[in-house]
């Protein structure tokens, strides 16, 4: 697991010290080693490619491992950050090809991989990455980010300069790249509490959508999809029995838990006490030779704390268990490390960074969790609530006119359950699917009104980041599954692998997902709804494969999750920081200190949840943070707009 940093222009003294910031300021995702490499450009007198990377070691502790990391036999390079679960696989199949490897990691194999099959290597992996490799034959740079994007890849591209990193703030570190926000990204993450790909929070800066390669040559890009949820999604179930469900499911679970066991450094699990972690740790119980570390966050506050539940799992399975006790002054004090650690706002994230820290102060490089287990296994309120909202959209017709004269009331500056329920009747919402309605922190009048924009002006800013698109491409599957999508689409892989990432990295701590194996999600996805929702159980299809032996107490409470006690904080420990930050005015947020200020005592009459106002504090702490007193000069750049190319999916993908 690292931080890759890397760039194409000028060589010249300004540009190479931008890559040595930006591969440094990558510190915190690798402590263990450092390596930057300056490749020239062929053709291009003057021009050069550099490669940066820090590195957290994992897999092979050896300075055999190093990267940046040449092929002797081809001349490429790569700088990867991530896993691949299966390289003993790809590795025996390349030394049945005639390759020789001189490590015993990963990366090689995935260099190896690139050399012998090109880009159609991607079909192979089975992991989470983000990497670049420099095509010396083609000299061309290839980069690629994973099927559900577990680990991110952002770049900036303007004439004569091509930017990538791990992280937007990488990107602004290396003194390139303007610190203007984003306009588009903004409103996004206005409208969803996480900016939405392709954008981010700052101008010029693009993230590389997950399943997607970025390749460079020229000054060209060219983009291309070569894998998709939706596609997936649309293919034919392998069955439409339960207990063949059931028995495969079980099967890709052991083999999704086992091979991410591996590892040459200490691991643990993350255990909640609920279903998905708890049956993490079932699996790789009896997967491991020896008792599973496990970890748990509990509080001395009995309404928050989950404690109960993780012993009861912790002793079924024989895990040798850690609880991690906070009192409400330990994590008070953890949230200004909290947003420095945040490569974007976010509404969410504190909960992991908490985590992540104490798991990492334990003792723990590697930690297992159960993210992806409420979006594959239709865990959350939205896989029953959402599809009675598309049932009641087909009758909505005749309300649509009121609810659309009514939301013009309340739907601009608002929302709450009511403008919700407006917004359904008179289709006020993002996406043209109740899906994003359901998952909305601000409506769009809302919006418009905090950029302090008009509602035509305001709707070019949130078209192109709008899912429009990708509601019409679920619009014929099962109900259930159109909400897997956009689930994993948008908030699991804006907002939730985002944060897992920035907040697990901010302490050098890598997460491994067993429920985000692209495989498993290749044969859960296309089965029927019906298979996964009943009335008696949560996630039937999950408790039958892999939670036959979790305590009844365990499966058969009311969902919880691991929750921090925001609206108690902001009106005692914190308001007088909310207040300071929330009714000021300033100018750098671009968003109507009026309309700011009315959210917070929105909040405060108990006319708005915690989330808004807490959303608003985010963003104007992030901008304090990280473009208003960033340290790094503003470059003057060329105008223009470089090419980009959008491809259609690969075969390989249809």
């Amino acid at each position: 697991m690292c931080g890759i940093f890397g760039m194409i222009g000028p060589r010249t003294p300004e540009a190479i010290a931008g890559l040595t910031k930006g591969t440094r300021a990558l510190l915190h995702r690798g402590p263990d080693d450092e390596g930057i490499e300056i490749l020239p450009l062929p053709g291009k007198a003057g021009y050069c490619a550099g490669l940066g990377v820090r590195r957290l070691s994992i897999q092979d502790l050896t300075p055999a491992g190093h990267m940046p990391m040449k092929d002797a036999s081809t001349g490429n390079w790569i700088i990867f950050n991530g896993e691949i679960y299966n390289f003993h696989v790809i590795r025996a199949e390349l030394e049945g090809l005639g390759h020789r490897f001189r490590s015993h990691g990963d990366t090689e194999v995935l260099l190896e991989a690139y050399g012998e099959w090109g880009e159609a290597c991607l079909d192979r992996l089975a992991g989470m990455f983000a990497f670049a490799i420099w095509d010396a034959g083609k000299n061309t740079l290839v980069l690629a980010r994973d099927r559900l994007g577990v680990k991110p890849l952002y770049y900036h591209h303007s004439p004569d300069l091509f930017l990538f990193g791990s992280e937007v703030r990488s990107l602004l570190a290396s003194g390139l790249v303007p610190r203007r926000l984003s306009g588009e990204g903004l409103a996004s993450y206005l409208a969803f509490g996480a900016v939405q790909d392709p954008f981010t929070i700052v101008e010029g800066v693009w993230s590389l959508p997950p399943g997607h390669t970025l390749r460079w040559e020229n000054d060209r890009l060219e983009i291309r999809q070569y894998w998709s949820l939706p596609e997936v999604a649309a293919r034919a179930p392998q069955t439409q029995g339960l207990g063949e469900a059931v028995a495969a499911v079980r099967g890709l679970v052991r083999q999704s838990v086992s091979q991410r066991l591996i590892s040459d450094v200490p691991l643990g699990a993350f255990l909640s006490g609920g279903i998905d972690s708890s049956s993490i740790v079932a699996v790789a119980a009896e997967a491991s030779s020896r008792p599973v570390e496990t970890f748990s966050v509990v509080f001395q506050e009995n309404e928050l704390s989950e404690a109960r539940y993780s012993d009861l799992v912790a002793r079924q399975f024989g895990s040798h268990h850690h609880k991690i006790e906070l009192t409400e002054t330990d994590l008070l004090e953890q949230i200004s490390g909290a947003l420095d650690a945040m490569d974007q706002p976010t509404v969410d994230g504190i909960n992991t960074y908490v985590v992540s820290r104490a798991t990492k102060a334990a003792g723990v490089t590697v930690a297992l969790s159960g993210q992806g287990g409420d979006e594959l296994f239709a865990g959350y309120p939205s896989y029953r609530s959402v599809p009675r909202m598309m049932e009641f959209q087909r009758y909505a017709g005749w309300v649509a006119s009121m609810g659309k004269g009514v939301n013009s009331l309340f739907c601009r500056n608002r929302t709450n359950r009511l403008s919700k329920a407006l917004a359904l009747a008179g289709q006020c919402y993002y996406g043209d699917h109740p899906y994003f309605l359901s998952r909305a922190l601000f409506l769009p009048g809302a919006v418009c009104a905090l950029l302090g924009h008009q509602p035509n002006s305001c709707c070019e800013l949130m078209m192109p980041w709008g899912h429009a698109e990708l509601s019409e491409m679920v619009r014929n599957l099962d109900p259930v599954n159109q909400v897997a999508v956009l689930e994993a689409s948008t908030y699991m892989a804006n907002m939730l692998l985002r944060d897992m990432d920035c907040m697990g990295m901010a302490v050098a701590l890598e997460v491994r997902n067993p429920f985000l194996d692209h495989r498993l999600w290749e044969y859960v996805l296309p089965l029927a709804g019906k298979l996964k929702l009943d009335s008696r159980l949560p996630k039937p299809l999950l408790l039958l494969a892999a939670g036959e032996r979790l305590p009844e107490d365990v499966y058969l409470r009311r969902k919880m999750g691991f929750t921090l006690p925001f609206a108690h904080w902001m009106r005692n420990g914190l308001k007088s920081i909310l207040d300071q930050q929330l009714l000021e005015t300033d100018q750098e947020s671009q968003v109507n200190p009026l309309q700011v200020a009315a959210v917070w005592r929105a909040f405060l009459a108990g006319k708005t949840t915690w989330s808004r106002p807490w959303s608003l504090f985010v963003l104007k702490e992030w901008i304090r943070r990280h473009i208003s007193n960033c340290p790094w000069p503003t470059p003057t750049l060329e105008p223009g707009e470089p090419h980009v190319e959008y491809l259609p999916q690969s075969p390989q993908s249809q």
